[in-house]
């Protein structure tokens, strides 16, 4: 028995869709169902997985087997913290066709064999040392004298970024056209200036002037919501920076 409607049907008349245009546009929300710059990445990721399976003769099926020899492989060219980004990549593009994909990942055996690799073959980051006030007053008098077009751009660029909390790829345009999203671009349009500040409205906010907040007493709690991280993306920030740390335990000392 067909449910009736519990309320008075008001819906405007629509044409139902063959199968084949559901299909279609299915496929095609599928498709955007991640940034183009992560659908590029996990592609690149994809195309190694399928010559792996090619050149050693396996099927293609990501089985946990499968995987596990991926990563012990992949591990012995490229970095194995970059081998776990590729099996999400692998598991993002393979998910349609083969559903239990994630929980292959996710075994003992895959999950054993990335931290064996990781144990094993990883080096330590090189991090450069985070942006101060210093900093800025430096590239400031290095360009006092005659700035070209392109300094000034540069300044502005750098100033903007450190004091509007931005990262690196929102005052950037990809290289590629096929990765640009102007979705994410600050449009002229918003820009806003009088004589002692100017203001813009962003498609998102991102923070990256942690470390000369925590250097002037500011909470982290506060910090965290004006970065608008979640918790536990924070914690990993926090851990992952011993100069924001260290700022962040003596800071309100200054």
């Amino acid at each position: 028995m067909f449910p009736g409607p519990t309320i008075p049907n008001r819906q405007p008349h629509r044409e139902p869709w063959s199968r084949e245009r559901l299909m279609y546009e299915r496929a095609i929300a599928m498709g955007n169902a991640i940034d183009s710059t992560s659908r590029y990445t996990y592609g690149s990721a994809l195309n190694s997985y399928l010559t792996f399976v090619r050149i050693h003769n396996f099927p293609v099926d990501p089985t946990e087997e499968t995987l596990s020899f991926f990563t012990v492989y992949t591990s012995n060219f490229i970095q194995p913290r970059s081998v776990a980004s590729y099996l999400s990549g692998v598991c993002n593009q393979l998910e349609p066709w083969f559903p239990n994909v994630r929980a292959a990942r996710r075994s003992m055996i895959v999950t054993r064999t990335l931290e064996g690799c990781l144990r094993l073959k990883s080096v330590p980051v090189s991090r450069k040392r985070p942006l101060s006030l210093d900093d800025l007053q430096i590239v400031l008098s290095h360009f006092h004298h005659n700035p070209s077009h392109d300094d000034l751009l540069f300044i502005s660029m750098l100033l903007t970024g450190f004091f509007a909390l931005m990262r690196l790829g929102e005052l950037t345009f990809a290289d590629n056209p096929r990765l640009r999203n102007w979705r994410k671009v600050s449009r002229r349009s918003t820009v806003t200036f009088n004589d002692i500040q100017y203001s813009f409205h962003l498609p998102s906010h991102k923070a990256d002037r942690a470390t000369s907040l925590a250097e002037h007493a500011v909470s982290p709690t506060l910090i965290q919501a004006m970065g608008r991280w979640s918790s536990e993306a924070f914690k990993i920030y926090v851990r992952k920076h011993p100069v924001l740390l260290h700022a962040l335990l003596f800071g309100a000392d200054h």
